[in-house]
């Protein structure tokens, strides 16, 4: 005879559920401590959220997203080396799995045959081809290394391309962003005007105030990994959500875009990061280029010009630090980017018999941790194209460079060809903050450190993808372009 719960009794299992889990955590933190117990009562949520994510694969770009903006923070507020990068790389790959074992009789994936997956699998092969580089000394350097280089942007391009390109999941992943953004911006200000609390300051003192306490002035960071990435990180919000405003939507909306761009602009200054002035620059040119409007040519182009004259031709507000700051990076006599010159000139030199260069991992952090004897992991990168040229040779350098110089070109085309304000200026400010981003990483490495790579790469893929959105923002690509690499 089967025993079964009678219907009235199981609305009260829950209850009992809970009331057990607790009992059986309060007994595991008497025996075992606090970690125990908090695993035990986590594993619920962790099945909770394993069925959702199983329902709803998109949940693990998002995860991927979130946990992007969470590192630093958690590595400041949390003691312990938590691996809680490696949780960027599970959920895109996990959301790939989900996705393949869900759904593969149904899910279109022909979406990733387009020009710009497929340049990011030619990336990919390269980087693992750099495996067989003779200069290159480390493998666990070359895994922690491609990952921001040229993994990340694949899992996500190909995610987009194959099932997060509708109209819903452009907005949603906007407002994710715009939500952490302002946060990011508050969190400034905080820093700002209160200071740092313990843990920052603890952080600072650990030898960040190397970078950041520049003649007694604060580098603002926010909650992000340091000042260079905040910066150009809030260069990015400023440039999109600025072109944004001036969209087709309501006075609300507009309202709002603007005051985050506004604002986004102070946290950029308070920074001090000089590079990042190039996220707002470059973007605004290739805006004003995007729009075809002679008038708002001709007054965006006296704004910007009247800014780099200010800047470079006064001393107007030299008295303040951010704006002085920012002046410096127009200097041609400026020590900093003197030193950079001579550098490059010392690498050309280096590099001149290694075509592929001395392995990717072998410059910068990932150099200095796995192989800190060498020539390359001690000299200073600086930007990202220069540690790509060190690592990867001409012949990398030349593949990476092109490919995202193609695709700016390639996704201006597109713009051009849309018809309706909507995805006119959705695609101008995806391409804008694109172009701000690759004129940045000439001094900085932005545009392969995370949270930047989403808040580019994602809008990016749209900028293509929204070509097939119906009048209900659905994505339906005609059956006889699906094979079709140019769509």
């Amino acid at each position: 005879m089967r025993f079964e719960i009678p219907w009235k009794y199981r609305a009260y299992l829950k209850y009992v559920y809970a009331i057990a889990f607790g009992v059986l955590g309060g007994i595991m933190m008497a025996k075992s401590g606090v970690v125990a117990a908090a695993a035990l009562i986590a594993i619920p949520i962790v099945l909770v959220y394993i069925y959702y994510f199983a329902k709803n694969p998109k949940i693990g770009l998002y995860t991927a997203f979130i946990i992007a903006f969470l590192i630093p923070t958690v590595g400041r507020y949390v003691p312990g080396n938590i691996p809680l990068g490696l949780g960027v790389d599970f959920s895109l790959v996990l959301t790939l799995i989900f996705l393949i074992l869900r759904d593969w009789k149904r899910v279109d994936f022909s979406g990733w045959n387009h020009i710009f997956p497929l340049l990011m699998i030619v990336w990919m092969a390269f980087t693992i081809f750099q495996l067989a580089n003779p200069m290159a000394l480390s493998v666990p350097a070359w895994f922690y290394a491609m990952r921001g280089l040229s993994l990340y942007q694949l899992l996500m391009v190909i995610i987009c391309f194959v099932f997060f390109y509708q109209k819903k999941d452009f907005k949603n992943f906007v407002r994710v962003w715009l939500i952490f953004s302002v946060i990011g911006i508050l969190w400034g200000m905080k820093q700002k005007v209160f200071g740092l609390d313990a843990f920052e300051n603890k952080w600072l003192m650990s030898g960040a105030y190397v970078t950041h306490l520049l003649f007694g002035k604060l580098r603002i960071f926010s909650y992000y990994t340091d000042a260079g990435i905040f910066g150009p990180a809030m260069g990015s919000v400023t440039i999109f959500c600025g072109v944004m405003a001036l969209g087709p939507w309501s006075m609300r909306r507009r309202i709002v875009y603007g005051l985050i761009s506004v604002f986004a602009l102070y946290a950029m200054l308070i920074s001090g990061t000089r590079g990042a002035l190039a996220v707002p620059g470059a973007g605004g040119i290739l805006y004003l280029i995007l729009i075809r409007n002679k008038k708002l040519l001709i007054t965006g182009g006296s704004i910007m010009l009247f800014a780099f004259v200010f800047l470079k031709y006064t001393t107007i507000g030299s008295g303040n630090y951010d704006i002085q700051r920012l002046r410096s990076a127009l200097d041609p006599n400026d020590a900093s980017l003197n030193v950079r010159v001579e550098n490059r000139k010392m690498l050309r030199a280096y590099l001149s018999d290694k075509p592929l260069g001395t392995g990717i991992g072998s410059a910068g952090f990932w150099g200095q941790r796995f192989t800190p004897w060498t020539w390359m992991a001690n000299f200073p990168t600086d930007g990202l194209y220069t540690r790509v040229r060190a690592e990867t040779g001409v012949i990398g350098y030349t593949l990476y460079v092109y490919t995202w110089i193609f695709l700016l070109v390639y996704g201006s085309w597109h713009c051009w060809q849309y018809k309706d304000k909507e995805r006119q200026y959705y695609s101008m400010a995806a391409l804008a903050n694109f172009a701000g981003i690759l004129a940045a990483s000439y001094g900085n490495e932005i545009l392969n450190q995370i949270p930047v790579n989403f808040t580019v790469l994602v809008p990016l893929a749209f900028v293509f993808t929204m070509k097939y959105w119906n009048e209900d923002g659905v994505y339906q690509i005609p059956e006889e372009r699906k094979h079709k690499i140019f769509k």
